[in-house]
């Protein structure tokens, strides 16, 4: 009978995407095979997150930039999961999690640690080698300076400090989408997604297509712009705590020492550089196995 269904659909011209049909691979599917998706309520939205390796193992928790989403961790959770429990959300406003509570633009990297405060508090998570990159990198700072026992060591790639020589330091894009009024870059850039994450990413090893799928969907793009609108405020946060950093801090850099070098220095003068030779900005897919080698090696 299933067959004569399809059949006259077919005959009709209807798609089967339209009936419920699978159009392609799932997006919230988990980023490690053998691994599981779990959605979690945190402070006004829901993170969807990937859960991987043995639940008994030193946990390590991989928070993404943009344009990424969980899925660039996809070969570093994928070489730490054979000894460690990976833990791999998609921060809010992106990939498969919710976006800020309506009516707000709560996009903070202070509002991120608290979804990562509740995060780990309803996965009973031990405290954890959190590992951050680009915008990411910010997001794990604010969450080892606010909850300082759920960070037992902390790694940043490609992402500076905000209030600690961020804005001084870092590309031209920082003050141009962070100025830009809410919806702005989205209305503008959505029409030529793929060229404009093209352009912005650069590296032929980025995920592209992923991206280009993950930030197509109406406010998507808007919302990563708020992770931009808020800098302002997160550098404002970080100057108000002038508390240093309490735990271990490994800055794993592409090429040459990078922001996250430069600007985590004040908060952790004895911090540690791990150059990856061979590899930019987006070093965790460029040369994936030497950034989970740092990680691990950071995580015993």
């Amino acid at each position: 009978m299933a067959r004569v269904v399809v059949a006259v659909l077919l005959v009709l011209g209807v798609p089967l995407s339209a009936c419920g049909a699978p159009s392609g691979p799932d997006p919230c599917a988990p980023i490690v095979a053998g691994g599981t998706t779990r959605d979690v309520d945190t402070a006004g939205t829901r993170l969807h997150v990937t859960l991987a390796g043995p639940p008994g193992a030193p946990a390590v928790v991989l928070l993404h930039g943009f344009p990424e989403t969980s899925a660039t961790w996809r070969a570093v959770a994928a070489d730490l999961a054979a000894d460690h429990r990976v833990v791999v959300p998609d921060l809010r406003g992106a990939g498969c999690s919710r976006f800020a509570p309506p009516g707000t633009d709560a996009y903070a990297a202070t509002d991120l640690a608290t979804d990562l405060t509740d995060l780990a508090d309803a996965l009973g998570l031990p405290p954890a080698t959190v590992v951050g990159h680009d915008l990411g990198a910010m997001t794990a700072v604010a969450w080892a300076r606010a909850r300082p026992e759920h960070v037992a060591r902390l790694v940043i790639s490609g992402g500076g400090v905000p209030g600690y020589g961020l804005a001084e330091l870092g590309p031209p894009h920082l003050r141009t989408f962070g100025d830009a009024p809410p919806g702005a870059v989205e209305a503008a850039e959505r029409p030529r997604l793929r060229e404009f994450l093209a352009a912005f990413t650069g590296s032929p090893a980025f995920p592209l297509d992923e991206a280009v799928a993950a930030y197509a969907p109406p406010g998507r793009l808007d919302a990563a712009m708020g992770r931009y609108r808020a800098l302002d405020r997160d550098a404002d946060a970080q100057r108000a705590d002038p508390r240093p950093l309490a735990m271990p801090v490994l800055v794993v850099a592409g090429g040459v020492p990078d922001l996250s070098a430069a600007t985590v220095t004040a908060l952790r003068p004895d911090r540690r550089v791990v150059v990856v030779p061979g590899a930019g900005h987006y070093v965790l897919v460029e040369q994936p196995a030497a950034f989970a080698d740092a990680v691990r090696a950071e995580a015993r």
